[in-house]
């Protein structure tokens, strides 16, 4: 996309940046600043002025720099927290009691073993050790640089924001399974790593056997993840539940910048998931993105190409853990619903 000096850059690729590492679609005008209110003159510079003048210097630099200083993923990171564009972030959920067990699953599909978490919150039995379960999974997807561990304990501790929602929110309770395989994107790739054969041949029925967890299946994920929930649930969509994807790191063309997502432009093709939309049909789908987030435009258009409106939305946020723990209640509880939508009625006299 072209234009003046503060001409939103073509979409970065996912690649290119580190985990959570904030993105944003175009630059937006400095903001008007309403009069300040009247005050001591000793009392120092305050919070709006020193907002309003830290704008006009990062919006003067923006322009004295021209279209490159623009395209800068970390100008535009500060000018969107500067200026508030992010909004907040998501309030902390406080620890629980979750157990967690952590290990690696050898695959004849990737070149280097597949590491996973899985996390039980209170009230959810822990598989094949305790006779097995019933109870529904949570299969989650990583974003690119982020392990299994960072994810459900780490950054985004969404294993206790899972427990916070049975406890708080009456949530049915659920287990979650993350699993990593490289930064891949959940594709056959010309090296011979094929993430989604892994997913679907060895980790499923791992989950199914050896731990025991019998129950429903769901899929979520972040980013790169996102992409991969997605194309999981075209593959395979009576697999699942549901599938939930957060700021999907999408392209809508190989030649929008997919940088090393895909091999090539034949590979984008095959792997394409906005051709698969119509098998998406009848299956539940949350799609969360923030409107700061460069694959807003991307995430937007998939959402219209959908056969069925699907659950979450839009809103101020960048690609990073404020806005994915934002939004993260709101899809434990949708992600719950669609689990106790599917599960069988008792029995009469139960």
């Amino acid at each position: 996309m072209t234009g003046g000096a503060l001409a939103a850059p073509p979409q970065h690729p996912d690649a290119g940046l580190e985990a959570g590492a904030d993105r944003g679609p175009s630059g937006p005008p400095a903001p008007a600043a309403p009069p300040p209110p009247a005050r001591d003159p000793e009392a120092g510079v305050t919070r709006r002025q020193f907002v309003v003048g830290g704008g006009v210097l990062v919006a003067g630099l923006a322009v004295a720099a021209g279209f490159v200083g623009w395209q800068s993923w970390t100008v535009r990171d500060r000018w969107y927290r500067l200026t508030g564009a992010y909004g907040e972030p998501g309030t902390p959920p406080p620890a629980s009691k979750t157990t967690y067990e952590r290990g690696t699953l050898p695959s004849q599909h990737l070149a280097a073993p597949a590491a996973y978490d899985i996390a039980s919150p209170p009230g959810v039995a822990g598989g094949a050790d305790q006779g097995g379960t019933d109870t529904p999974v949570l299969i989650c997807l990583p974003g690119r640089g982020r392990s299994p561990g960072d994810l459900l304990q780490g950054h985004l501790r969404f294993g206790d924001y899972v427990a916070d929602g049975i406890e708080k929110r009456g949530v049915p309770p659920f287990a979650v399974a993350a699993v990593q395989a490289g930064d891949t994107y959940w594709h056959k790739r010309a090296s011979g790593d094929d993430a989604m054969a892994m997913l679907f041949d060895e980790f499923i029925p791992f989950l199914r056997g050896q731990r025991g967890l019998t129950g429903p299946l769901a899929i979520m994920g972040w980013s790169m993840g996102a992409y991969g929930a997605l194309r999981a649930a075209e593959l395979h969509p009576r697999q699942f539940t549901s599938a939930c994807a957060v700021s999907a790191a999408l392209w809508r063309s190989y030649d929008a910048g997919v940088g090393d997502a895909f091999d090539s432009a034949a590979d984008y093709a095959a792997n394409d998931v906005f051709r698969g939309v119509d098998r998406l049909r009848g299956l539940p789908v949350r799609l969360d993105c923030g409107r700061q987030d460069p694959f807003y435009e991307a995430d937007k258009a998939f959402v219209e190409a959908l056969p069925e409106p699907p659950a979450g939305g839009f809103s101020p946020g960048g690609h990073n853990d404020d806005f994915w723990s934002r939004v993260a209640p709101a899809e434990i509880d949708w992600i719950g619903a669609q689990f106790a939508a599917t599960s069988p009625a008792p029995s009469p006299g139960a």
